[in-house]
């Protein structure tokens, strides 16, 4: 797990922008649940600024990753041929439309046409950027990650983490409660989802990597130093799901099923860097 932090920068930014984004779904559910009066919407319109801020802290720490961030810019260029381009291009587009709707909540300037037609926008930028987010590290020559299963864990724990941190904006702006009235099954929905998509991915990764084998090392071997921290991942996201579902009127166990998610889904980034294995001399 050593080798894994040193990709720290961009493990934060895969857990807190997918996270932080499909947070907007939540919001978005709310929303068009009918059940919250003018007012109570206008208090979320206020608290948006929230997930917003955790998609921000994750793409600044994304940055400490980049010898020369001014590199980004150049990027760009290989839009349709390159994963990471095509990463950077689709998180561009969703911060500019959250920021959007960001802006324009704050400004109070949102009817009730606005506020869905942007929410359901965000949300499906949200949902794009994330298995952008999953695509970006599918690559040949990097066999431990190019499998159907990075894009499963990538999405899973952006929808369980979003389902937990959506709740807890709801509780924040007092409107959970009611919220929950008309929109629990979708909540809950999205926050299971998540969690078996996330545990799939992770423990699927896991199983093929545990078969491969190169001409400097073996997937056993790398899949051996990893499995417990892989099982306190699952376990973690898990977690945030039962309590996403268990959840009430207060910000309590929305706050703990954040916790849980984050740490969950840092836990399992730091695992899926610890097992990357190159093409090598041979395959299996």
């Amino acid at each position: 797990m050593e080798t894994a932090f040193a990709e720290l920068p961009l493990a934060l930014f895969t857990t807190l922008a997918p996270i932080g984004a499909n947070a907007f779904i939540v919001l978005f559910i709310a929303a068009f649940a009918g059940k919250l009066n003018e007012d109570q919407l206008k208090k979320l319109d206020k608290f948006s600024a929230v997930p917003a801020v955790v998609v921000l802290v994750g793409f600044i720490a994304s940055i400490f990753h980049m010898a020369n961030p001014a590199g980004a810019i150049g990027v760009l260029s290989h839009i349709g041929t390159s994963p990471l381009s095509n990463e950077i291009c689709a998180g561009i587009v969703f911060v500019i439309a959250m920021a959007v709707y960001v802006i324009m909540a704050l400004a109070g300037k949102l009817g009730e046409g606005a506020r869905k037609g942007l929410l359901a926008a965000v949300s499906v930028l949200a949902i794009v950027f994330t298995i952008f987010c999953g695509m970006a590290y599918m690559m040949a020559t990097i066999i431990s990650w190019n499998t159907p299963f990075t894009i499963i864990q990538v999405l899973g724990f952006g929808l369980v983490g979003g389902s937990a941190l959506g709740s807890l904006t709801l509780a924040l702006a007092g409107v959970l409660e009611d919220a929950l009235k008309a929109a629990r099954i979708a909540v809950i929905a999205v926050a299971v989802i998540g969690a078996v998509l996330a545990a799939c991915g992770l423990i699927g990764m896991i199983v093929t990597v545990g078969g491969m084998t190169n001409g400097t090392t073996t997937g056993a071997a790398l899949t051996s130093g990893v499995t417990m921290y892989a099982a306190c991942s699952v376990i973690c996201v898990l977690a945030s799901a039962i309590v996403v579902a268990l959840q009430k009127g207060t910000a309590a166990l929305p706050a703990i099923a954040t916790v849980l998610a984050v740490i969950g889904v840092f836990v399992g980034r730091l695992v899926f860097y610890a097992l990357q294995m190159s093409v090598g001399i041979s395959m299996m």
